[in-house]
């Protein structure tokens, strides 16, 4: 792996592969996504009988669960590095899928559920999220977006291309397709191609040479300065209202792609064209990194953030009260799909450029939790207004109540300030 990293940046930045990387672990984080477990629900719901609320129930029960025990990636991440978590977690993650396509009760869904979600939601969206921003300073905005578009993609093209594997090789065997997939191509190029951080190869930030000769290691006092530790950090309000933020594109993400078949349904649009839509919440993103320099890295982190959160209040309102034709299920995906563009690489920009890298992976996995709960939290709502009304709109009621809160709560973040120890 040494001469591999040491032969490519002699040619360009070494940094630009890890992006790379960070791309192909978001992408196959998809088993694990909503987006992905919706298409099998369907199934589930039709093979074995079971309620809307009673499979939300589960799902959200297995999703706060592997929430709460996410920071221990992360702390695992701080300590043996993210290259090797990436595999591990996507070893786990492949034998989650095959574990998956012998599921033939209410228990084996909820386990099913849970393993999906922590090692594949949880474990292969945090790591890449602490491995990119090691790479980068000056291009960071940059490197972030760009190392995003693999969840965009996951999101655009897995829906159908599930549904198709149902449709030709049941579900079942969609399951082992994946299983497949992570073992036999993605572990074996994340082995190849991953690497921690430049310092660890001698490589200079960005390869750009400081003054100083001794430039990496400039780098690392540099990292070591400016970190805060995980318990610096939750004594700031800034981590609290960003991981309260975070749960709202989790939250109302989760639920709306998780019910977005039979909420489609119920306008009167077929699963094929419903699975065609809710891919097209990925396209909007494939212009952030347009965006990056010359509107997220000159703005305050709070007004892009604020300005997130009237958009998807805009858009939940759009989707409660005015969507009756494929047309308009199309202009809301596209314009939702913009706010939370906006809202994630904002975010993930946040977090190292607020607490700093080198305990990066411990502050991630515990803001996580946030976003984990949010995903937790989403469907069950969905599935208790559907049950008891016919419709999804008390809880997508429920969602602006609680979008507007955190709106307000956002006008109150600045940059912390860490403590320095003399």
């Amino acid at each position: 792996m040494e001469k591999v990293i040491k032969k490519i940046n002699n040619k360009f930045y070494y940094g630009w592969v890890i992006v790379l990387i960070s791309n192909l672990t978001f992408f196959m984080s998809s088993p694990g996504q909503t987006y992905s477990i919706s298409v099998f629900v369907n199934e589930y719901e039709n093979v074995f009988s079971y309620s809307s609320t009673l499979i939300s129930s589960t799902y959200s029960i297995a999703t706060i669960l592997s929430g709460a025990l996410i920071i221990f990636m992360g702390r695992a991440t701080d300590k043996y590095g993210a290259r090797k978590m990436i595999m591990i977690a996507g070893a786990m993650l492949a034998l989650s899928a095959f574990f998956s396509s012998f599921t033939s009760n209410i228990v084996m869904i909820f386990i099913s559920f849970f393993l999906l979600r922590y090692f594949g939601q949880g474990s292969l969206t945090l790591l890449p999220n602490t491995l990119t921003p090691k790479w980068f300073e000056k291009n960071r905005t940059l490197a972030i977006s760009l190392s995003a578009i693999g969840g965009l993609l996951g999101a655009l093209l897995i829906p159908s291309f599930n549904l198709w594997l149902i449709t030709q090789l049941g579900w079942e065997n969609a399951w082992r397709i994946w299983s497949l997939i992570l073992f036999f191509i993605f572990i074996p190029t994340v082995y190849i191609f991953a690497a921690n951080r430049p310092e660890d190869h001698n490589i200079p930030m960005e390869n750009q040479e400081d003054e100083d000769s001794q430039s990496v290691q400039s780098s690392l006092t540099k990292m070591n300065k400016n970190s805060f530790s995980l318990s610096e950090a939750l004594k700031t309000k800034e981590f609290w209202i960003a991981g309260l933020i975070s749960m709202i594109p989790a939250m109302f993400s989760t639920g709306m792609t998780f019910h977005f078949f039979n909420l489609m349904g119920l306008r009167g649009i077929n699963n094929a064209t419903a699975a065609m839509i809710i891919g097209l919440i990925a396209v909007p993103s494939f212009i952030i990194p347009f965006m990056a320099k010359p509107i997220i890295d000159k703005q305050p982190v709070k007004r892009i953030l604020s300005t997130s959160l009237i958009m998807m209040i805009l858009s939940m309102v759009i989707l409660m009260l005015l969507i009756t034709n494929v047309s308009q299920a199309i202009m809301f995906i596209l314009f939702y799909g913009l706010a939370i563009a906006v809202q994630n690489i904002t975010l993930n920009i946040l977090w190292p450029n607020y607490f700093g890298l080198k305990y990066l992976g411990s502050i991630r996995g515990a803001a996580t939790i946030f976003m984990v709960a949010g995903s937790a939290l989403g469907p069950l709502p969905f599935g208790i207004s559907f049950d008891l009304t016919g419709n999804y709109n008390i809880a997508i009621l429920g969602m602006v109540i609680f979008t507007s809160i955190t709106l307000i709560l956002s006008f109150f973040m600045g940059t912390p300030k860490k403590q320095l120890v003399e």
